[in-house]
C-alpha cells in the first residue's frame, strides 16, 4: 500500500506525462502554415497604432502594490472576524494584534498619500 507521498508523486507524474502527450500530439498533428500576415500584431482585427513596448509609470505599479496590500489585510482580518467569539480565551489580546496590524497598514497608506502615490497625473 502506498503512502500519502508515493500517491502525490504519483499522480504529478502522470499529469505530466498526460501534458507531454497533449503537447506532442497537438505539435504532431496541428497544421503548421506560417505567413507574415499570422506574424503580425493586431488587436481584434485592428492593426496597432503604437509600439507594443511602451513604458508605464512607476505609479501604476504602486497602486497595484497598494492594492494588494489592502485585499490581503481583508483576507487575513475577515476569518478573525467570524470566528472572533471562538477566540474568546484570548480575552482583548486578538482584538489588540488586529488592532496594531491596521495600524501600520494605515500608517503605510498615509505614507503612500503623502508620497503622491495614489495620484495620477
Amino acid at each position: 500500500m502506498m503512502s500519502g507521498f508515493e500517491t502525490i508523486v504519483m499522480y504529478l507524474g502522470m499529469s505530466l506525462l498526460v501534458i507531454l502527450m497533449m503537447l506532442g500530439a497537438s505539435a504532431f498533428l496541428g497544421p503548421y502554415r506560417p505567413s507574415p500576415e499570422k506574424a503580425t500584431t493586431f488587436e481584434c482585427g485592428v492593426p496597432l497604432l503604437d509600439p507594443g513596448h511602451k513604458r508605464y509609470s512607476v505609479k501604476y505599479y504602486l497602486v497595484a502594490v497598494l492594492f494588494l496590500v489592502f485585499d490581503l489585510e481583508t483576507i487575513l482580518i475577515y476569518p478573525l472576524a467570524v470566528k472572533y467569539r471562538a477566540f474568546a480565551a484570548l480575552g482583548w489580546g486578538i482584538f489588540f494584534e488586529v488592532f496594531i496590524f491596521v495600524l501600520v497598514l494605515l500608517l503605510g497608506l498615509l505614507y503612500a498619500i503623502k508620497k503622491g502615490a495614489v495620484e495620477w497625473d
